[in-house]
């Protein structure tokens, strides 16, 4: 009779530790599961955010191509915006939404989204007025860094330049359509205004 009982108690004992083992395995493996989880919505939150300032880089870069375009000297080119050797960058104010804080006048992105853009310009390297603070050859670099929420930031260099300036400043668009102006505008800068007849060449990159 003493037996079967020590028997009966050995073999509770051992469920019991089975039962043990298998639970704390099933919280060990559901604590793993919501680590993964929580690890796999912040990287997909984390690259969001940085998505989010590369487009309000972009957008900023985008913005001051269009400002330089429009504010280009038929003679001086960009000289008005270059400092020597690019000591303290212009941040131009009157490239649209140009530092404007999120949800503040000028600021182009929906406050929703928390994104901003700071855009600088400089003189390239390798022009003879580099140290001058003169733009000889006609290209500059836009810098412009955007601000994303919790902190992210990312920043784009773009190299522009303009080889044929028109009329008022402008520089020559290259592209054409029937019945207007190159640029749209009702302005004909470079060439006359489109017809059947016309035929041109447009080489990007070059002249």
């Amino acid at each position: 009779m003493f037996h079967r009982r020590s028997t009966r108690r050995n073999q509770r004992g051992s469920a019991l530790v089975i039962a043990t083992i298998a639970l704390t395995g099933l919280v060990t493996l559901g604590s793993l599961t919501v680590l993964a989880v929580q690890g796999g919505v912040g990287a997909a939150g984390h690259e969001r955010h940085r998505s989010t300032a590369l487009f309000a880089a972009e957008s900023g870069a985008a913005a001051a191509m269009d400002y330089l375009r429009r504010n280009v000297d038929s003679t001086a080119k960009w000289s008005a915006f270059v400092e020597p050797a690019n000591v303290n960058p212009q941040v131009p104010v009157d490239v649209v939404g140009n530092q404007a804080q999120p949800g503040a006048a000028g600021n182009l992105f929906s406050t929703d989204i928390n994104a901003w853009y700071r855009v600088e310009v400089l003189n390239n390297l390798d022009d003879d007025g580099y140290v001058a603070g003169d733009d000889q050859d006609g290209r500059v670099i836009i810098r412009s860094t955007g601000f994303g929420p919790n902190g992210a930031v990312a920043q784009v260099e773009w190299q522009v330049g303009v080889e044929t300036v028109g009329a008022g400043g402008r520089p020559c668009p290259g592209y054409g359509q029937r019945g207007m102006a190159e640029d749209g505008a009702g302005r004909n800068d470079c060439l006359t205004t489109i017809v059947a007849t016309d035929v041109a060449t447009y080489t990007p990159g070059g002249p």
